[in-house]
């Protein structure tokens, strides 16, 4: 090979690799609220919604907090400073993005999986008319 040639695999490899390296480090993982209170990062978790009469919406600070309950059935306490995200009270499945901070859930993001609109019905097949 020539140097050129090579000089070129090298500064694609380094290239290569630091793409990796900057993907990988942002990356969020899916887990549990135990998990993400021993994860220093952004994590996503997925629950429902209970203890509904509990939640609230503090307009002076722009807060909405909720009860989450993770899939090793885990309550906890979820702080998201924005409004209710519109359908929450419809959702099937919660998935909050986010961390911990100060012994707290903070979501900075909300994601909600609705229940579907096209459920699945028993087709009758159609009875012959007689003229």
């Amino acid at each position: 090979m020539k140097t050129k040639q090579i000089i070129i695999l090298v500064a694609l490899a380094i290239f290569v690799v630091g793409i990796g390296l900057a993907f990988s480090g942002n990356s969020s993982v899916y887990t549990t609220f135990d998990q993400a209170k021993k994860l220093d990062k952004q994590v996503h978790i997925v629950g429902t919604w209970v203890n509904r009469d509990q939640s609230s919406y503090d307009v002076n600070q722009d807060l909405f907090q909720f009860y989450l309950q993770d899939t090793l059935n885990q309550v906890q306490r979820v702080k998201y400073y924005d409004p209710k995200p519109t359908n929450f009270e419809t959702a099937e499945k919660v998935v909050v993005i986010g961390g911990y901070k100060n012994d707290s859930f903070v979501a900075d993001k909300i994601i909600m999986k609705c229940p579907s609109k096209f459920e699945a019905t028993e087709i009758q097949p159609e009875k012959a008319s007689t003229y």
